[in-house]
């Protein structure tokens, strides 16, 4: 499969191309009539390069992949992480803004096809205006200078019409305050959107009926991951995340959320009794309150289990039905049965157990083990019976939940991070397989 037939061209962010991306994500654009070649492309080259993708995201007009891959083949293995957002013409709510027919400005960069910098600019800075009401200096400088050939830019963007270019034209060279943004933002939409509609009626009401529907199947068929890590206190938890992280983030270019035990929908039992000044960060002693009796117990596991419920549908499937979020929750709702202690539950661990069931799974579930001894030396939070309890319950869990993976974090930090970056790829695998 060649690219050569692949009408596309690198928006920005091409200097370092093709030896590597400089940390930064790639925007393509891509003929329409391209689209579907170049994502099987894509997919080829990802997977040719020991890659699977974390997760792709498709709309109208446009489409995106995280991608996630080991050099196990070279001579110093390492883990890389890439961000391709591909342009498939130029859409706003479904509605087409860049001519098909007029050829774009292009020049070479090492034998790669890179757009114009000044048109490049324009269309940077025509997406953040349109989606994120923002004027980024980052293209705003550069294209100011296009605006001194504004009538191939005009023909280029036709389709959004003459008022919406004027417009433009105008949030470019007036440098148009933060304060007043937002409005020249909104008239500039209403523009596009009212050209469209006057211009092609029903074809226009499709595309965008097409582009909510595209919301819909993302929201059914969500393309990011929940991940959860689980650990006795001292197993390295904060460590194992802290490690795995700068690749993560590289991956889905910095579309990384991390949580700490729960989605937080809900507020905490102890400011719905009227606390203030909670403490904030890790609990220094988690078996130091008084568990509560058996309804006190029943209710906080009752709403426990109602923020992971909700919070799933309501805060966390928007985050990764948006794009290939990567979500790691540091604890999850399992640590109900496996230290109910810590939640001040005074019920059996089997009743704890049967609430934790009712949380929305993760993708991957990560049980962090080791000698109890060690364990319960790092921090002296919990004596070295309980760390035993804690560890030996683990282990049981994750004997049981397909999900679960066990890692031990006896051995280095660099081979505790692969281990656990090699277990998110095999899910990964998985999924892509499973989708096929």
């Amino acid at each position: 499969m060649s690219a050569a037939c692949i009408h596309y061209a690198v928006m920005r962010n091409y200097e370092q191309l093709p030896f590597c991306s400089g940390g930064s994500d790639l925007d393509v654009l891509v003929v329409p009539a391209h689209a579907t070649l170049a994502r099987a492309v894509v997919n080829e080259v990802i997977r040719s390069s020991g890659g699977v993708p974390i997760g792709i995201s498709e709309t109208v007009g446009f489409f995106k992949i995280y991608a996630l891959g080991n050099n196990s083949n070279w001579a110093s293995p390492e883990w890389w992480g890439l961000r391709l957002d591909f342009n498939v013409g130029l859409y706003f709510r479904g509605i087409r803004l860049l001519d098909e027919c007029v050829a774009w400005p292009i020049q070479y960069h090492r034998g790669i096809p890179v757009l114009a910098d000044g048109f490049a600019g324009v269309l940077g800075v025509l997406k953040e205006v349109l989606n994120n009401e923002m004027l980024p200096d980052r293209y705003a400088s550069v294209a100011r200078k296009a605006t001194n050939e504004w009538q191939q830019i005009e023909k280029l963007l036709s389709p959004m019409g003459s008022s919406a270019l004027a417009r433009l034209r105008i949030i470019l060279l007036s440098k148009v305050p933060p304060a007043s943004l937002r409005g020249e933002c909104r008239k500039l939409r209403q523009e596009i959107i009212s050209h469209s509609y006057a211009q092609q009626g029903l074809r226009s009401f499709w595309q965008c009926a097409r582009f909510e529907w595209f919301k819909v199947q993302r929201y059914i068929k969500p393309s990011g991951v929940v991940l959860a890590i689980l650990g006795v206190d001292g197993s390295g938890k904060s460590t194992v995340i802290n490690a795995i992280l700068p690749t993560l983030n590289s991956a889905t270019h910095n579309a990384v959320i991390l949580r700490h035990l729960r989605p937080a929908l809900l507020p905490r039992l102890a400011r719905l009794k009227g606390g203030r000044n909670l403490p904030v960060g890790p609990v220094l002693e988690p078996h130091g309150s008084t568990p509560s009796g058996k309804l006190g117990s029943l209710f906080r596991l009752t709403y426990l289990s109602l923020d992971y419920m909700a919070g799933y549908w309501l805060w966390t499937r928007l985050k990764i039905a948006k794009q290939p979020t990567v979500i790691i929750f540091d604890r999850y709702a399992y640590d109900m049965a496996l230290d109910p202690r810590r939640f001040r539950i005074g019920v059996p661990s089997r009743v704890a157990g049967w609430f934790a069931s009712l949380a929305p799974k993760p993708d991957l579930i990560i049980c962090l083990h080791g000698n109890p001894e060690v364990i319960a030396a790092r921090k002296r939070e919990l004596s070295v019976e309980e760390t035993r309890r804690q560890v030996d319950a683990l282990c049981a869990f994750a004997s049981k939940e397909p999900r679960a993976v066990l890692i031990s974090t006896d051995t280095s930090i660099e081979e505790t991070r692969d281990r656990v970056l090699g277990a998110f790829f095999e899910i990964l695998q998985a999924k892509r397989q499973h989708n096929c």
